[in-house]
C-alpha cells in the first residue's frame, strides 16, 4: 500500500510539474502574440494615408505555436529567439533570409516602414512598367495585317490540296 500511495504522489507531482510547464509556454507565446500585436498596432496608422500599401500588406496576426505578423506573402515578423526579439524573416526560392532582428519596437516599426515605403514603389514601377502594352493604341492587328494573314492562309490551303491530289493521283498535268 505505502508503494501504491507513493507512485499516486509521484504521479500527482508530475502533473502539476506539466501543467505549470504548459501554463509557462502558454504564457510565453501569449507574450509573443502581444508583441507582435503592439508592433502591428504601432505599423498600421503609418500606413492609413496610401491605399496602395493598405491593398498590397495584410499585416495579419498569426497565433499558434510561433505566433507571426505577416506582413505580405514572403515575408514575416516573428519573436525569436527569445520572446523579446523582433525578427522580419523573408522566405524566397526556398531560402530564408533574415532582414532584421531586434529587441526594440520602433527600430523594428521604422524598418518595416521602409521595407513597405520600397516594396510600393517596386509595385508601382512594375505597374507602370506593363502599363504601356495595355495602351488602346498598342492592342490588336491593322486591317492589313490581318488581310494578309488570311490570304497566306488560303493560299497555303489551296497549295497543300494541290500537293495533296498530285500525290495520291487525282490531278495529272
Amino acid at each position: 500500500m505505502a508503494q501504491a500511495e507513493a507512485f499516486l504522489q509521484a504521479l500527482r507531482q508530475a502533473r502539476l510539474t506539466e501543467a505549470a510547464q504548459l501554463d509557462a509556454v502558454l504564457n510565453l507565446r501569449d507574450a509573443r502574440s502581444l508583441r507582435l500585436g503592439a508592433l502591428r498596432d504601432a505599423v498600421l496608422p503609418l500606413l492609413k494615408g496610401n491605399d496602395s500599401a493598405v491593398e498590397l500588406f495584410e499585416l495579419n496576426l498569426q497565433d499558434g505555436e510561433k505566433p507571426r505578423l505577416w506582413i505580405d506573402l514572403i515575408s514575416a515578423v516573428e519573436m525569436e529567439p527569445d520572446p523579446k526579439t523582433y525578427r522580419l524573416v523573408q522566405q524566397r526560392d526556398g531560402a530564408r533570409e533574415t532582414l532584421l532582428e531586434t529587441a526594440q519596437l520602433d527600430e523594428m516599426r521604422d524598418y518595416l516602414v521602409r521595407f513597405l515605403a520600397h516594396r510600393v514603389v517596386a509595385q508601382e514601377r512594375h505597374a507602370a512598367g506593363l502599363s504601356h502594352l495595355l495602351k488602346p493604341g498598342k492592342r490588336g492587328y491593322s486591317l492589313f495585317a490581318l488581310v494578309y494573314a488570311w490570304f497566306t492562309g488560303l493560299m497555303f490551303g489551296v497549295l497543300s490540296l494541290v500537293a495533296w491530289a498530285l500525290a495520291v493521283g487525282r490531278l495529272k498535268f
